[in-house]
């Protein structure tokens, strides 16, 4: 797909008040989870080994009383990728994670200035320059071709220095007021297992109906999509898209999206998904 013309079906949107109920709440984070049936996968070459890759991603919709929360759960398998694969600036970040867990300067986590010694975050202006950063081959390039993004890298670890997980964040902004988010997930050799969990929350307050789709790419990709359509007064709807490639896993969350724009939003997705095979 030319990116002119992924361009041109993002901004026949025509512009909506964003609706920040209509986007969950994002955290992402590895579980020990038991081990997924592999029964689709793909075999890559990544900095000289080769990994087995399961491209199957389960969807639920997820229900916590005790937290006053519902949402959904992504789940899948990612390979573990060598920590001397990413020859990027990034290898400086073991060390930074181990010298805030070593200054034990915590904040109580409703502080404004709360930092979680695990994480080293830098943040950058556009989308090659974090792509440089992490270093690794074979790593997609996110697939929307804006200048105006917000842009970030994070690196997970313990109090050791290993890292565990890299995560890189982008949002977008079409027509300045439609969100398009993409984040881009790689396990380490570090991280404890292979299973990854992608979990978007909302309170009980706000409650959505959920739909879950599957698009296969031409490539055959299995993009796994859920559709959320809040249950209250509300015009506009959100969509993610879901793709485990590579080394990476991929989710696409477009919010504020209007509902008679659903067929196009959609469509975008299934874009998003061709330009990742």
């Amino acid at each position: 797909m030319k990116e002119l013309d992924f361009l041109e079906k993002i901004n026949d949107i025509d512009p909506a008040l964003l609706d920040e109920r209509s986007a969950p709440a994002r955290r992402v984070r590895p579980k020990l989870l038991g081990r997924l049936a592999a029964a689709v996968a793909a075999v890559i070459l990544l900095g000289g080994t080769v990994y087995a890759v399961v491209s199957q991603i389960e969807l639920r919709k997820t229900d916590k009383p005790e937290t006053e929360e519902q949402g959904i759960e992504a789940k899948t398998q990612l390979p573990l990728v060598p920590w001397s694969s990413f020859t990027g600036e990034i290898q400086s970040a073991g060390e930074t994670i181990a010298r805030q867990y070593a200054e034990d300067n915590s904040q109580p986590a409703w502080s404004s200035i709360a930092v979680n010694p695990g994480d080293c975050t830098v943040k950058f202006d556009r989308i090659d320059q974090a792509m440089e950063y992490i270093g690794l081959s074979g790593l997609k390039t996110p697939s929307f071709p804006f200048e105006d993004c917000e842009c970030s890298v994070t690196a997970h670890g313990d109090a050791e220095g290993r890292v565990e997980s890299v995560r890189l964040w982008a949002q977008h902004i079409v027509k300045n007021d439609i969100g398009a988010t993409e984040t881009v997930t790689i396990l380490t050799e570090n991280a404890p297992e292979s299973d990854f969990v992608f979990e978007g929350v909302w309170t009980y307050e706000y409650p959505r109906d959920v739909e879950f789709l599957t698009y296969k790419t031409p490539g055959g990709l299995e993009c796994r999509i859920a559709v959320l359509r809040p249950q209250y007064d509300s015009k506009y709807m959100s969509l993610d898209g879901y793709l485990a490639v590579g080394s990476g896993f991929y989710e696409l969350n477009l919010g504020a999206v209007p509902v008679e724009k659903y067929d196009q939003a959609l469509e975008m997705l299934h874009h998003w998904a061709d330009a990742l095979d």
